[in-house]
C-alpha cells in the first residue's frame, strides 16, 4: 500500500473526507473518519463496521493512513 503523503494540506480533503473510509499502518481493518482537523494534520476515526456495543473513536496522524478504502453497506435484508 502507499502512503498517502500530505505537502499541501488543503489537498487533504480532495484525498479523504469526513465519512470515508481508510486503512492505516499496521492494521488490516478499516476505520471511518469522522473529523479532520487539517491545521494539526489529525483525524479522528472509528473501526467500520460499527460496534455500537464498542463504540471507540481515537485520532490518528494523518500521515498514518495508507489509503483510502471502500465502506462496506451494511444494512439487514428482509
Amino acid at each position: 500500500m502507499n502512503t498517502i503523503k500530505v505537502k499541501n494540506q488543503k489537498k487533504l480533503t480532495e484525498i479523504v473526507d469526513i465519512g470515508s473510509c481508510i486503512k492505516i499502518e499496521n492494521s488490516n481493518k478499516i476505520f471511518q473518519i469522522i473529523g479532520i482537523n487539517c491545521k494539526k494534520s489529525i483525524c479522528w476515526i472509528r473501526e467500520w463496521p460499527i460496534n455500537y456495543d464498542c463504540y471507540k473513536t481515537f485520532t490518528l496522524s494523518i500521515n498514518k493512513i495508507k489509503v483510502s478504502a471502500v465502506c462496506s453497506n451494511i444494512r439487514n435484508k428482509k
